[in-house]
């Protein structure tokens, strides 16, 4: 109604000024939707560094609904603001010389409060795509974020320089060794199951040169030793019953040592991993020397280990057993005192053990080969005389009861033991 008042009142050109004023005035009302976007921009200059505001960086805005480019640059506290007049969808970019360009997922601006959008960046070469391809970047989620350039690692010093040679020196050593030693396995596998296939067929020679090879190659090894001195010791036996003494006492030696070597490296595990059997190999081996050639070191080493192997039993008799057989490889070396004390010992444990008895008489006979000794001749006589009465074996009855008579005749003179009297 106002509006009619005017133009009854006015000319006509000025109704038309009027007119156009008030049209104006309606539309710059209705295109005042200005918003804003803000943020900061922070520099990382490697993986391990801190980010930092960064000054002087090029922000560049574009409108995706319509074409639309805005630019301005960060403050020296690493800030931008900028006011865009209209409500939209903008996408904002970050990039400058040496800088790797950063684009922003696109943000929708739909009211005054700002939006804010900081942004980190890294080192690059500075360039900067065509907008198109920063709005298709903004559509997928803006530039995927790189790693920074890791920090050069500063320059090593000469001691460093040498420690690391140093280093790769003993890599390169152990590396060879575990070659080495993944093919010395292989071929220790290979010659243990030809040593033991040619032990079960009987061709001893073979086997133990089979055994040699292996321990050529890793002379640690308890298992080679042992099978060695096994070997060694069937061919000793062989050559002695062939009348090749020569022969079979160096195949006795042979066998004695090597179970001696298969003792120290097994003794050198822990003792829930010993195994006792090495020693009675060495042991039966040194015997047999002392035993058939006198051989008194090997007689002596033999009773040391068949004394270890007692005091290791936990079965009376297997303990018995094995002091008789220390007795004897000292009977065998001429090492009468300590024979006998074995022997006793055993007879205190048990009176009526033949082994014993028969042992401590012929080591009273062989220590007095004169029987100028009364006493020993009268003990020995006794038990003689025990072993024959109580023995099932014909063989050993008929050794003893030959042993008492030949003492018996020969003796100038002969004092019985007394019923209950020990001999210390």
């Amino acid at each position: 109604m106002r509006l009619n008042v005017v133009q009854q009142f006015l000319p006509s050109g000025l109704r038309l000024v009027g007119l156009v004023i008030v049209l104006v005035t309606g539309s710059h009302l209705a295109l005042a939707q200005n918003g804003a976007i803000r943020g900061t921009v922070f520099y990382q200059a490697s993986a391990d560094a801190k980010p930092e505001p960064r000054p002087g960086v090029e922000i560049l805005i574009l409108r995706q609904d319509i074409k639309g480019r805005l630019t301005t640059k960060t403050d020296k506290k690493g800030g931008y603001f900028y006011t865009v007049q209209a409500f939209g969808t903008y996408v904002v970019v970050a990039h400058g010389p040496g800088l790797r360009y950063q684009v922003k997922p696109p943000v929708r601006i739909t009211s005054t409060e700002p939006v804010v959008l900081d942004i980190t960046v890294t080192p690059g070469d500075g360039t900067l795509p065509p907008d198109a391809q920063l709005l298709e970047e903004a559509k997928v989620g803006g530039t995927p974020t790189a790693p920074p350039t890791p920090a050069a690692p500063p320059e090593p010093t000469p001691e460093e320089k040498e420690a690391a040679a140093k280093l790769k020196a003993e890599r390169e050593r152990i590396e060879k060794e575990n070659e080495r030693a993944r093919n010395i396995n292989e071929q220790l596998r290979a010659l243990m199951e030809s040593g033991n296939a040619a032990f079960n067929r009987k061709d001893f020679a073979a086997a133990a040169e089979d055994y040699r090879k292996a321990l050529a190659l890793d002379d640690n090894q308890p298992g080679f030793w042992g099978n060695l001195a096994s070997a060694m010791l069937e061919i000793a036996v062989r050559h002695y019953n062939a009348k090749q003494r020569d022969e079979a006492r160096k195949a006795f030696q042979e066998s004695g040592d090597a179970a001696l070597r298969a003792v120290a490296v097994n003794d050198a595990q822990p003792a829930d991993k010993r195994d006792p059997g090495y020693r009675s190999k060495a042991a039966e081996a040194y015997r047999f020397l002392a035993e058939l050639y006198a051989d008194v070191e090997a007689g002596e080493k033999a009773g040391r280990l068949y004394t270890e192997l007692a005091d290791i039993q936990t079965d009376s008799k297997k303990r018995q057993e094995m002091k008789v057989r220390a007795g004897d490889s000292y009977r065998f070396a001429g090492k009468f005192k300590q024979a006998d004390e074995l022997y006793r010992a055993v007879l205190q444990e048990d009176s009526n053990n033949i082994p014993a008895m028969n042992g401590l008489a012929l080591s009273l006979l062989s220590s007095d080969p004169e029987l100028l000794d009364p006493n020993k001749a009268g003990e020995a006589i006794a038990l003689f005389e025990m072993v024959a009465a109580k023995t099932t074996d014909p063989n050993l009855k008929q050794s003893a009861q030959t042993n008492a008579e030949y003492i018996r005749t020969t003796a100038k003179e002969i004092v019985r033991p007394k019923p209950g009297r020990k001999r210390n």
